[in-house]
């Protein structure tokens, strides 16, 4: 919303510079203000995804950040410019703020593109169609969280009575190992940041995560605990 709503301001404020169009201008400070108004509300969901982050992700996402608020800063001092008579200064300070903001995105690209913030990391996660054995029945301990692997895809199990449940053994939020953490009124908390996680269906009880995981079809035959990946919950 933030870059849509500024780049919006800077077509409208090119517009205005040739013939300084009362309603021209008018509609670039909305815009602007609006981009104001978008940008608050992302400030406080990255810092959200900031606060879970570690190491050379987080030196990165400390850029973005800086530089998102600053920028932020410069289009609220060009909003006030713009309404006490400085339009022109006000309109080149956004400006400004407009080509650092296209460096602060492309920060922002890296963090989810290529380091996977803020996306659901079993997403690419495959899996059978058919079944696949896992581990001797006998061998799986009542109420323990299990991990195993379905055919590539870490799943893991609990088994409460004559029921068996399966998920993925990766958390949907940072990719946590959740055969890692612990087992409670049926579901499953995630060791590293506290998602909680449904066994029965795979569903988001407690975030951050905000996915749920992927679950599996279970049966037991010969002896042998067999699961299917199912689609997403």
């Amino acid at each position: 919303m933030p870059l849509g709503a500024w780049s919006g301001t800077l077509v409208l404020d090119m517009a205005w510079l040739g013939n300084e169009d009362e309603g021209v201008a008018r509609s670039s400070d909305l815009s602007l203000l609006l981009g104001i108004l978008g940008a608050t509300g992302a400030a406080v969901t990255g810092v959200t995804d900031w606060s879970d982050l570690y190491d050379t992700d987080r030196r990165v996402g400390f850029l973005h950040g800086l530089l998102n608020g600053s920028i932020l800063l410069t289009n609220i001092v060009s909003l006030i410019m713009r309404l006490t008579g400085k339009r022109k200064a006000g309109v080149y300070l956004s400006t400004a703020g407009y080509a650092v903001s296209l460096f602060s995105a492309y920060l922002g690209g890296e963090l989810v593109f290529a380091k996977g913030i803020g996306v659901n990391h079993v997403a690419w996660e495959g899996g059978s169609d058919d079944y696949v054995a896992v581990m001797n029945a006998q061998d799986l301990a009542e109420g323990k969280l299990t991990r195993v692997d379905v055919a590539g895809i870490p799943a893991v199990l609990l088994k409460q009575g004559n029921s068996i449940y399966a998920i993925g053994a990766t958390c949907t939020h940072m990719g946590g190992p959740l055969d890692e953490g612990t087992y409670r009124d049926g579901t499953v908390t995630c060791p590293w940041h506290g998602s909680c996680f449904r066994m029965s269906d795979g569903a988001v009880v407690n975030g951050p995560a905000v996915y749920a995981e992927p679950t599996f079809a279970v049966r037991v035959r010969n002896g042998q605990i067999e699961l299917r990946r199912l689609d997403h919950a």
